[in-house]
């Protein structure tokens, strides 16, 4: 496999999983404030919670996101002459997951994601914690 390729695919796996922080906030909120079954959603909840809490605490300490550490090591291997650093979709991708904006606004929305899911999953809990909760009341 070509260092461009795996490159490449790292910038896609990393912006499905800036979508998939995103989508769990917004699929929260939906379940929340719409009362839909969104939060009994336990393994898809549980592994956001997981995930935000992980995307935090690097965002807290300054460091870097292992794909984007990975990453950064595979592109000086890809040719130099090239156009672009991947394709030319991968080449905007990279825009969209490594925008050009100040650290600290992005460490600020991590950390608010991550109290707002923390806080959500805490006081509306997917139904199987709730189970869990009503049986050790009994």
């Amino acid at each position: 496999m070509s260092y461009s390729l795996l490159a490449d695919s790292l910038v896609v796996v990393h912006f499905l999983w800036i979508s998939f922080m995103l989508a769990g906030f917004g699929l929260t909120l939906c379940g929340i404030f719409f009362k839909k079954a969104l939060l009994d959603w336990f393994w898809f909840r549980t592994i956001h919670l997981a995930g935000i809490i992980y995307v935090g605490i690097l965002s807290v300490q300054g460091r870097l996101c292992p794909l984007t550490i990975w990453e950064n090591a595979l592109r000086p291997k890809v040719e130099a002459e090239a156009t672009y650093s991947g394709s030319f979709i991968i080449h905007y991708l990279e825009k969209l997951v490594y925008p050009e904006i100040d650290p600290a606004w992005l460490q600020l929305g991590t950390l608010g994601l991550g109290v707002f899911t923390f806080l959500a999953y805490v006081i509306a809990p997917p139904l199987k914690i709730k189970g869990l909760i009503r049986e050790k009341k009994s």
